[in-house]
Order: C-alpha cells, then structure tokens, then sequence
C-alpha cells in the first residue's frame, strides 16, 4: 500500500461488508487513506469501532458505523439507510463478508451448507440489490467490487458450500455487470488466492503449515490483505473505467496450476 496516497477517493462514499477484521479491515483502511468516508458493516459493532478508530480523518465527515447480518434483508435494509443517511449517500459497494465451514461432502449439514450459502450468495445479492435500487432512484454511476476467491474456479474439497457459493458469486458479478453496464454501473470482483487473514489462522501460525501452503504458491509466498485491498481499489477506480464483469486474481499465480511449472504430463 502507498505510503503517500493520492487521495484519489477524495469525496467517495464508500461501503464495506465484513470490515472488522481481515482484508474488509485493510480495505476500509485503504480506501481511508484515499480519502474517501466509510460505512463499516460487520455482525459486532464493538469490532467495527475498534477498525474506526484506526481509519485516518477525511474531510468529508466522520466514518459510519453500520452494523448488521447481510443475509438478512431487512438487516441489509437498515445497513443501506444508515449508510446513505449520514453519508449522504454510497458511490461505492464493497461486498466482503463471507465464511466457510469445513466438512467432507457427505457429512455436511444442511445448516451449514444454507448458512455459507446466505451470506456469500444471499448477502452479496442482497447488498448488490440495494446499492443499485440507490444508485438508479439518485442517478449515482455506481461501482460494486466483490470479494469472491479462486475457489470459484478450483475446487475446494471439504469445502463445498464455499466452493459453490464462490462459483455462483462469478455469475451475479457478470450478470449484474452486464445488466447495468448501459447505466453506467460497473460490477467487478477480486478473488484472493491464499492471504494471510484471521480466517486461515490454522496455517498462518503454524510454521510448517505455513511453508507447506506456500510451496503451492508460484511466487513462493501467500499474499497479504493489502494486496487485494489495493486491487479492489483499482476496480473501484477510474483507472478501471472500462473495466466491467470481470475477475481479477490477485493469487501469487496460483490458478496458474504451479504443479505444471516442470512438464510432467507429456
């Protein structure tokens, strides 16, 4: 991340889902230091206070805490009033929050299959729904970046409910994009390879773990939560302004199938 932002984002009006901790965090973070106010959603509102308190001043007004469950419609309802209320509005959608549970397919339960599937699909067509019903009643030419993960092209064993819902994630990006594209709303996505998050605790910490995550990775390392911060900046960006139903993989090359850097096959 630059150390001497450009503030690009100046006058921006920006939401995050699932900013209290991780790469939402990192991402508030960013778009902060480029200026633009914030609205900060996640489940604890004492975890988003505590990522406020971090942000740096801008001139617009104060960051807004909005705290509430995106799978819930009218808990996304009243994330969206908040939001546009105090701000004024929301020019940016950032839609971040998402989780997995572990399990192999034939003992998953349904509750967690359905409860991963309410918040990464459910949650993120929510937001989208109503930061477009917003955009198109005030004439706002709106961007939504969404978090989704190279699992939406590699399969993820033991992960199904993640896998799926990343896969249906690639397609409301595209279809959204290609809805509201004559509108003027651009819809894109990041999809993260291995970072370094709370959510992958279980090998971050682990030295061996560690070293044996990365030994997939072509760059040889896992990415930071920066890293996909600065790229949801791009596509939020007008740097990106003929960018539109788009994935970009900010994965240290790991859909590249490293395992195919030494010919093996033929």
């Amino acid at each position: 991340m630059s150390s001497n932002p450009s503030k690009r984002f100046s006058g921006q009006r920006v939401l995050i889902t699932g900013a209290s901790q991780g790469i939402g965090e990192a991402t508030a973070l960013y778009f902060a230091q480029e200026g633009a106010r914030v609205a900060l959603n996640g489940r604890k509102e004492d975890k988003l206070r505590i990522v406020q308190e971090k942000l740096p001043k801008v001139s617009a007004g104060e960051h807004v805490i909005a705290p509430g469950d995106i799978s819930k419609e009218d808990a996304v309802e009243a994330i969206f009033a908040k939001s546009i209320q105090e701000m004024g509005g929301v020019d940016i959608l950032i839609c971040n929050a998402g989780y997995q549970i572990p399990s192999p397919s034939e003992d998953i339960k349904l509750s967690d299959f359905e409860g991963v599937m309410a918040v990464n699909v459910t949650g993120v067509m929510l937001s989208c729904r109503a930061a477009l019903r917003h955009w198109l009643k005030e004439g706002i030419k709106g961007r939504i970046v969404v978090n989704s993960s190279v699992h939406q092209l590699i399969p993820k064993p033991h992960y199904l409910g993640y896998s799926a819902s990343k896969g249906a994630v690639d397609n409301i990006v595209r279809t959204l994009a290609l809805e509201y594209a004559s509108r003027g709303i651009r819809v894109n996505a990041v999809a993260p390879g291995a970072i370094v998050t709370p959510i992958n605790e279980s090998w971050v910490n682990d030295p061996k773990q560690y070293e044996a995550v990365a030994s997939h990775i072509p760059m040889k390392r896992p990415g930071e939560s920066s890293d996909i911060a600065a790229a949801m900046g791009f596509l939020a960006s007008d740097e990106s302004a003929y960018v539109t139903g788009q994935t970009l993989y900010v994965d240290g090359g790991l859909t590249l199938y490293g395992d195919f850097e030494h010919n093996w096959s033929s």
